[in-house]
């Protein structure tokens, strides 16, 4: 089950929402504005929309629930410091192996030392010889005709390529061009649920503070760990001033990254759902898989 809002910046005001039924929640055409308090110093400029996304916990959401399907402890951890060592591989090709003057390697750093990686393992990403790593970026078609797109790093692109080609037909899908159309590139900021005084932040709030800190964006949602969390999206241009600001307004940023966010979304029946699950899941158990995105509601 999904919530969504709309605030248009020149009244700044949150519109409310009318219950649908068991399966979800939609948009009242008509219904009451909940004014919200102009945050100081705040010019909003005319005609420009930011939206509230709230996914409701684990448990509610279907496909939250279905797509993050957990293994043993132990093997999660695993995977997920496998996943981080890519991060920070593309991150020292991309810019560098300094995190003094490579931002987005100080952001992935901050998150390696929130999930407790052990320090022996981030030198070794550190230290991997970069010359050898391919980024590669495959869009395909999954089940009911959601679109994936499949963020990986390999020394081998035609083997990589024909890993990923073999998982997707195996599980219902197919390496397709046109499905990078249905996302765009955006900065991301994670910040936690709690402010730095330790108190709870509200949907409501965490609207105010975008507002403030010009993101385009709110959405609640789960990490890895189904750790509830905030992502703030905005342009790629003001990631790190969104992020900047967002620490003075006294949130606590986990980190700030470049995602692809869909722009428009697909549902999907349940014997696609499940499908489309254990798609992702298979991908992103390759080893030279960063990232699985998808447009699925």
């Amino acid at each position: 089950m999904a919530v969504w809002a709309a605030a248009s910046l020149g009244r700044v005001s949150v519109r409310c929402l009318r219950e649908r039924g068991p399966s979800g929640l939609a948009v009242s055409p008509r219904g009451p504005a909940i004014s919200l308090p102009k945050p100081p110093g705040v010019c909003p400029s005319p005609g420009r929309t930011l939206h509230l996304t709230a996914a409701v916990l684990a448990g509610h959401n279907k496909w939250s629930k279905v797509r993050h399907i957990k293994g043993p402890k132990d093997t999660e951890r695993s995977r997920i410091f496998c996943k981080l060592s890519l991060s920070i591989r593309l991150a020292v090709k991309e810019g560098g192996p300094n995190p003094e003057l490579n931002s987005n390697l100080a952001s992935i750093l901050e998150v390696c030392r929130s999930k407790h990686m052990p320090k022996s393992t981030i030198e070794a990403a550190l230290k991997m010889e970069k010359a050898k790593d391919i980024y590669l970026l495959y869009e395909g078609r999954g089940p009911g005709g959601s679109s994936l797109l499949i963020e990986a790093l390999s020394n081998s692109g035609s083997k990589c390529r024909s890993d990923i080609k073999h998982i997707l037909n195996k599980n219902g899908g197919m390496i397709a061009e046109g499905a990078r159309h249905s996302f765009d590139k955006k900065g991301v900021v994670v910040v936690g649920m709690e402010d730095r005084a330790k108190k709870a932040v509200t949907l409501e709030r965490a609207l105010e503070l975008a507002i403030e800190a010009g993101a385009e964006d709110v959405m609640e949602t789960e990490d890895e760990e189904e750790k509830n969390i905030f992502k703030f999206i905005c342009d790629t241009s003001s990631l790190h001033q969104v992020r900047k600001t967002l620490d003075a307004l006294g949130l606590c940023s986990v980190s700030c990254t470049l995602e692809f966010i869909p722009n428009t979304k697909v549902q999907l029946a349940d014997p696609d759902l499940e499908q489309a699950a254990h798609l992702i899941q298979a991908l992103s158990r390759h080893e030279d898989v960063i990232q699985v995105y998808d447009n699925i509601e």
